[in-house]
């Protein structure tokens, strides 16, 4: 009696494993398709190094995400919240102009994004979306200005190549205050380890072109790689965690020549 007790109880922990396993695998999935239908809250932290005279530089965005279903169409609303903390005489493509010399770092929110995408639901291998940006001047420091009031328009298009194998790219361009003019693609490709479910390894980075300065000092350009690994907790949450490292191979004056990157994503059920 005791060895089929055993028996039955080894066999239900196989099978609650072999589920939490496919809900890691299909929750790191969504989180993968900036057009899936998710609720999410994301933290997206850097570590820059050598900006301005070769000091450290730092950066917080607070990007929560909330998914609208309709009947042949998503509404996805995505937001972007900088807190940043920036080295004197140092600069990140969010902010206009390099910072000003000192003695300490500027510490404060900069100004702020909500990406707003409307997806026509398809069965297709492909989907896309499109819809406005609005910038907020929400910045604390005049250092901190970027866009401050403004708008634009932005772009996705989301596929796989193979089961494991996904691409997502998110482009657009904003114009802003004081001639704040950028344009900006994120391409997302996203290989799923298939041994280990809910992990990836990624290219997930913002290369951005800013149209108000020299053509040899507007780009940054950031190439690397992430790891991530999503697992899902007993509330039936999925818990997101990725570390990367990404070297500029271009790069405006004043801004990093090499960043760590982590994050830190609450997926809701």
């Amino acid at each position: 009696m005791k060895i089929k007790t055993l028996c039955i109880a080894l066999a239900l922990s196989a099978s609650v494993a072999a589920v939490s396993a496919q809900n890691a695998d299909e929750m790191a999935r969504k989180l993968q398709d900036p057009l899936s239908s998710i609720k999410m809250l994301q933290s997206d932290n850097a570590i820059d190094y050598n900006t301005g005279n070769d000091d450290i530089s730092y950066g917080f965005n607070i990007q929560p995400v909330y998914a609208i279903p309709a009947e042949t169409f998503n509404f996805v609303l995505r937001g972007v919240f900088p807190v940043l903390g920036l080295a004197p005489e140092s600069q990140k493509p969010i902010v206009g102009d390099p910072l000003p010399p000192g003695n300490s770092d500027t510490w404060g929110l900069a100004d702020s994004q909500v990406q707003m995408f409307f997806s026509p639901k398809s069965e297709a291998a492909w989907k896309w979306g499109v819809g406005p940006i609005v910038s907020l001047k929400t910045r604390t420091d005049d250092d901190l200005a970027g866009a401050g009031w403004g708008g634009g328009v932005a772009g996705v298009l989301v596929g796989s190549f193979s089961e494991n194998v996904s691409l997502a790219l998110i482009g657009g361009h904003t114009e802003g205050e004081d001639n704040f003019s950028t344009t900006f693609i994120q391409p997302i490709l996203n290989y799923n380890v298939p041994q280990v479910p809910g992990m990836a390894v990624s290219y997930n980075h913002i290369s951005t072109f800013n149209h108000n300065t020299a053509a040899s000092n507007g780009w940054t350009i950031p190439l690397g790689f992430t790891v991530s690994k999503m697992v899902v907790l007993q509330s039936g949450m999925g818990l997101n965690m990725g570390l990367g490292f990404y070297d500029y191979v271009e790069q405006p004056e004043g801004a990093a020549d090499y960043t760590i990157k982590w994050s830190v994503a609450l997926i809701f059920p």
